[in-house]
């Protein structure tokens, strides 16, 4: 029987470091790393113009993640999410995938 990964993911401003710490946090645990920019970057080219474009998306993002981290979770590995936790509703939502496969965060 496997135990769960852990999720992490971080707190603070825009322009604070999180995405270099959380690459080099990472590769330092043996973590996989997802980042926000790189997979909305992807799925979405040329068409985040606005905070509205950017919130849509984003949360469509994490709707299909959310199960997908679970996933990665309960196989094992540790994740860590490259997302801004910086609002409690954020932080919350992060929690609760973690906890719904009885990970540690």
């Amino acid at each position: 029987m496997n135990s769960t990964g852990t999720l992490y993911f971080l707190i603070g401003k825009m322009g604070a470091g999180k995405t270099t710490f959380a690459a080099k946090f990472a590769a330092e645990i043996g973590a996989i790393l997802i980042s926000k920019d790189e997979w909305l970057g992807n799925l979405y080219p040329d068409e985040i113009l606005n905070l509205d474009d950017f919130v849509a998306r984003h949360h469509k993002l994490l709707n299909v993640l959310g199960p997908h981290v679970q996933k990665i979770l309960t196989s094992g590995s540790s994740v860590v999410l490259d997302f801004p936790a910086n609002t409690s509703d954020t932080s919350l939502l992060y929690m609760d995938i973690a906890n719904a496969v009885n990970a540690k965060h």
